[in-house]
This record gives C-alpha cells, sequence and structure tokens, in this order.
C-alpha cells in the first residue's frame, strides 16, 4: 500500500544510491586539486549546499515573503496521529502524598504559602500582588495530602508548520528519588520547563520564563468544591520553582540566554497547561568544573545557567 502510495522505498532502487554516489563522491573529487581531496570534497558539498539555501532564500524573498503553508499542502502519512499537545495520565502516579513529604521529598518547602497565594489571586483577579499576600497570611488549607503526577508528556508539532512531520515527544519528569528492585538508590529527578505567562508567542522567549518543576498534583473532589464553588481552574497543577527572567538579549559568542538562580527561591502555582516544554540548561562552570557538582545537585549549587536551544530541532526555532 504504501509503496503504491508514494513508490519505492528509499535505498530499494539502485539508482537512487548511485545519483547519491556521483552527487557526493565523482563531482565533489573532479573539483579538487586531487591533493587533502577529503578536505576539499566536505567544502565543495558544504559551499554547494549554502548556495542552494541562499537561492530558495531569494526566490523566497523575491515571492514577496509568504508564510509557510500548513493546509493541506503536504502529504500526510497515513499512519500519522493528532495528539493533544499537552497529556497526562489517567491516574496520578502517587496518591495521599501529605504536605510535610512534598517539602521532604520533592523539595516543595514553599508549598502552603504558594497554594494559598494560587487560590486567593485565583478567586480574586483583581488584587495586587501585596493583597494577595496578606489575604494569604490568614488562609486555612482544607486538605493535608494531595495526589502526584511523576511526569508530563507534551507532543511538540513540528515549528514549520510542516504537515508531513510527525509531533516529537517530549517529557518532563518529576520524581523523587527511591530504592529500586536491586535495592539501590536512584536519585530524584525534577526536570526545568519554560513557562507561558498569558503573552508568549509561538516562538521566541517574550512572555516565557524558565522554572523547575517540583510538584505536578491535582485535589480531591471535595477540596475543590470547598476551594472553588464557582469556577474552577485547570485540573492540573504544578509547583515551580523560578529562575530570573530572560535578558534582552541572547549572548554574543555562543546565542544562549543566561538566566540566574536565586539563592532565596521563588515558587508559586500554576496550571499545567501553562508549561510549554521541557528546557535544557548549561551550567556556568568557570575554568574550574566544581567536582561536587553532580546531576542531583547542580540546579541548587550553580547560580548561573546557559538555556540551551539544541536540545533538538523544536526548541532551536522556538528559543530563539
Amino acid at each position: 500500500m504504501f509503496i503504491k502510495l508514494v513508490g519505492t522505498l528509499d535505498n530499494c532502487n539502485t539508482e537512487h544510491t548511485e545519483r547519491l554516489h556521483i552527487d557526493f563522491a565523482k563531482d565533489a573529487y573532479r573539483a579538487t586539486n586531487r591533493k587533502d581531496e577529503y578536505l576539499q570534497m566536505t567544502l565543495w558539498l558544504e559551499r554547494k549546499e549554502k548556495i542552494l539555501c541562499h537561492d530558495k532564500f531569494i526566490r523566497w524573498r523575491s515571492a514577496g515573503s509568504p508564510p509557510p503553508t500548513t493546509k493541506n499542502s503536504y502529504w500526510r502519512p497515513a499512519d500519522h496521529v493528532q495528539h493533544r499537545h499537552l497529556q497526562m495520565t489517567k491516574f496520578p502516579s502517587a496518591y495521599g502524598v501529605t504536605l510535610p513529604t512534598l517539602t521532604a521529598q520533592y523539595g516543595a518547602i514553599d508549598f502552603w504559602d504558594a497554594f494559598a497565594y494560587f487560590v486567593i489571586g485565583f478567586k480574586n483577579p483583581e488584587f495586587s500582588k501585596r493583597q494577595c499576600e496578606l489575604a494569604a497570611d490568614n488562609f486555612f488549607l482544607p486538605f493535608q495530602s494531595v495526589s502526584v503526577y511523576h511526569n508530563i508528556k507534551f507532543w511538540n508539532e513540528d515549528p514549520l508548520g510542516r504537515e508531513d512531520k510527525s509531533d516529537a515527544l517530549d517529557v518532563v519528569h518529576v520524581k523523587p528519588g527511591y530504592v529500586n528492585k536491586q535495592r539501590r538508590v536512584v536519585g530524584g529527578r525534577f526536570d526545568t520547563a519554560i513557562v507561558n505567562d498569558g503573552t508568549g508567542k509561538h516562538s521566541g522567549v517574550k512572555g516565557y520564563r524558565v522554572g523547575q518543576v517540583r510538584v505536578v498534583f491535582s485535589l480531591t473532589e471535595r477540596a475543590l468544591k470547598h476551594l472553588f464553588p464557582n469556577e474552577r481552574p485547570h485540573h492540573h497543577l504544578a509547583y515551580v520553582e523560578w529562575f530570573s527572567k530572560f535578558p534582552s538579549a541572547p549572548e554574543p559568542n555562543h546565542a544562549m540566554y543566561k538566566i540566574l538562580r536565586p539563592a532565596e527561591h521563588s515558587a508559586t502555582i500554576i496550571p499545567v497547561a501553562n508549561i510549554r516544554r521541557s528546557v535544557q540548561l548549561f551550567p556556568e562552570f568557570g575554568p574550574i568544573a566544581p567536582r561536587d557538582w553532580t546531576s542531583q545537585n547542580v540546579l541548587e549549587r550553580c547560580r548561573k545557567f546557559y538555556v540551551s536551544p539544541w536540545s533538538d530541532r523544536h526548541s532551536y526555532i522556538t528559543i530563539r
């Protein structure tokens, strides 16, 4: 069926590889002076690709810089599946996780205060930050445990709008340490993510901020009725510790944005739907890399980080 739709599969026809052999080997070799030919062949191919890309760019600008076509202009594979951007498991990873456990095992040291601030702000959107803080001081928490989720899945569509490309799976892990079946201690993992403050666009960092996700949780029906008798928030909520805001421009040498981890953690509760995707951070090592930094503690011990746009194609296009 597939062959009837699109023709012979790649590499099933010797003409296909023979054509590549001419382009990548014979033509490239003929362009050299037969001395140190591999370096010259590589450089020749690189320049040929750049000329082709520049030619396409000129044609695009000459046509009036039309936006990429996203509707019915590309063939879609028969097995292509449309996914929701955000996908949560049907059931929580753990039920009845107490507030002291959230503090001790998940590192959510300000969960009580952050949740009180979230409830006050949600029910009173006209309140200022100071008013929310004052009202939160007298807030009574009507529960002692929550149900938690240990991962968030995102299906990121092709950033260039090409319908023939499959959605890319992205996962944010939020799991405390545990002892596995071999009785070995496995450290916790609390990934960093990029969060939309409500003004973020399809690409770029304006309207976004990086945070470390400590807890993803949901409330019981009883707690929801007590706290939100009228309008309810998103079913899945997240406790996030914030990094500094993005600077106005990336660093000139490597085009990465530099952000800071405050000495005193600033955390809030947000809807999980506000989380855009996971994000990779590079610590600023300095002249000597501290030997006590590990994957388990570097986010706590390092204060300066670079936001990497190179973890996948989607981040390369959107985190600019």
